[in-house]
Formats: structure tokens, sequence, C-alpha cells
């Protein structure tokens, strides 16, 4: 109940001010726009910069990578045929499975596990993290691409390259890898560091990331509302909430035995709503937009009480 309380309460108690602001108008789309750019662009990349600085290439493990894609990618091949029978188009079955996979690890997860695990638990998130948007957004255009084109060669591979460019352009990415290159830098200059005021600029930056993160996840939910197709969205979130994060567990945990800390991560990580990624590559592609909506609504609401569960049978306690 502590963990309820102590992590619950606060993220989400955020979740619904940022939800608030933008119903009351006081957070206007444009103002939200605003608010994204300072968060990705300045506060979430100063956070990222900061937790991988002191992290050491041989102190990463790497198969927390493959009990987590392992993971998503099976249940992303499971979820396509079950949208048939729901009688969905190509390109639909493609953002149903995204749905049912794609975990909101920015927005809501970093803040999440800021406030359960603390610093320690962002070094596994963020492993998870640097791959995601590249490996199952890629994924997911590859099949929408051919739903749209048909399968034409030429058009399909540049449009697949240049969202690929463009995930690897996101300020999330690079400045993990940042990070990790001055840990390893600094490791091998004697005396060399991060300057002080530097360090404090970012550390000033880095403590105003997961609130505005959660205040730009409520607003964002505020302004895009509640369309279509809920049922298979619900089917969706079920997939999300309940299934993934059961697959990453006993994957962690009888396949690759995973470290406690990382195997919890990567459970709650799993746990996470489906990410907003989702709504803008359905945009995108103008395709199963309504399912993606409600799937991204629908899970963010779930999530309150399948993360509560997740907590209570990891035995996590907020630090």
């Amino acid at each position: 109940m502590n963990a309820i309380l102590d992590i619950i309460v606060p993220v989400f108690g955020t979740v619904a001010v940022g939800w608030a602001l933008a119903r009351s108008r006081l957070l206007t789309i444009e103002g939200l726009r605003g608010l994204t750019n300072v968060t990705f662009y300045a506060l979430f990349p100063a956070l990222l910069f900061r937790s991988m600085a002191n992290v050491r290439l041989e102190t990463l493990e790497l198969n927390i990578q493959l009990v987590f894609f392992g993971a998503s990618l099976l249940l992303f091949f499971l979820l396509i045929p079950l949208g048939r029978l729901f009688g969905m188009r190509f390109g639909e079955r493609a953002v149903f499975a995204l749905a049912g996979t794609f975990s909101n690890g920015v927005g809501i997860g970093i803040p999440f596990i800021s406030y359960a695990l603390g610093e320690a638990g962002l070094v596994p998130l963020l492993m998870i993290i640097s791959l995601n948007s590249l490996v199952m957004l890629t994924l997911a255009s590859f099949l929408l691409e051919i739903g749209v084109q048909g399968g034409m060669r030429g058009r399909l591979l540049a449009r697949l390259g240049g969202a690929m460019v463009t995930m690897l352009k996101h300020p999330i990415i690079p400045s993990i890898f940042a990070g990790l290159a001055w840990a390893e830098l600094t490791s091998l200059v004697p005396g060399l560091a991060t300057p002080v005021v530097i360090d404090r600029v970012l550390q000033a930056l880095a403590l105003a990331a997961p609130p505005c993160g959660l205040i730009m996840a409520g607003a964002s939910l505020a302004h895009v509302g509640v369309k279509e197709h809920w049922q298979t969205a619900a089917v969706a979130t079920v997939a999300k909430l309940a299934v993934m994060p059961l697959l990453v567990w006993a994957a962690g945990r009888y396949l690759f035995t995973l470290d406690p800390l990382w195997l919890t991560v990567a459970t709650l990580n799993a746990a996470m709503p489906a990410g907003a990624n989702v709504y803008l590559v359905a945009q995108l592609y103008r395709t199963g937009v309504g399912l993606a909506t409600n799937a991204v609504v629908i899970s963010t609401g779930g999530s309150v009480l399948t993360l509560s569960l997740t907590l209570l049978l990891l035995g996590v306690q907020a630090r």
C-alpha cells in the first residue's frame, strides 16, 4: 500500500494536473507544443545525460534487450492475426499490434521509475528506451508502408530510411549515448569531469524533467479525447497492461535470469500504458486513428490499477 501512496499517487496526480490545465484551457494546444519542446529538447536530455554519465559500458546487462524486445516482438506478431479476427485491414492490424506493445517509457516511464527506484533504475530503463522506438516503430512503419504502398520497393525503402534517420535525431537517443561516451572518456582521462557549474545547470533541468513530462502526458490526453473503436482498443490495452509485463517478467526470470533490479525495471516498463507515438504513427498513415487514440487513453487510465498491482507483486517501495 505504501508503494501506491508514494509512487502511484504522485505520478498520476501530476498527470491529472496536466489534464486539468488542458481541460480548463490554461494549457492550450500551442502551449502544450511549447512545453513538449522544452521537455524533450532540454529537460529529458539533461536527466538522461547525467544518469548515463556515471555508467561504465561493462556494467550494462545487454540481456535486458533480448528479454524486453523478444517479448515485444512475440506479442506483436501474435496480435497481427488476432486483429484479422476483428476484421481489421492490414494497416489497422499493425496499429493494433503496436498499441499492444509500445510502452510510454519516456513521458510516464522515466518519471515513474525515478520516483519508484531512483537514479539506479534509470540505467536499465534507458537501455530499453534507446532501442524501443527504433525497433518497434520501424517495424510498424514497415508493415504500414506495405499496406499503403502495396509493397512498392523503391518508395518503401526510402520512407523507412527517412523514418530511421528521424528517430535517431530524436533528442532522447543522442542524450543517452552522449552520456555513455562521456562516462568512458572521463574514465580514460585522469582529472577529466563535468565542470561543476555546468553540472548544476544540468541538475536543475533534470529535476524539472519528471513533473513536466507527467504534466505533458496529462495535457496530451485531454487534447486527444476519446474516439471510436473502443472495443478493439480495450483488447490492445489488455495485451499492453497485462500480457506484455507477464511475458517480460517470465523471460527475465526464467530464460535469462536478469538482475532483480533490471528485471523489475523491465517489467514495470512493459506495464506502462501505450505511448503517444502509437497515435502519431496512426495519424501519419491515416490508419487506425480511432483505435490508436482510444488505446492511449484507455491504457493510461487502466495503468493506474495495473501499475499499482505490479508494484505490489514485485515488492517495490519508493526510494
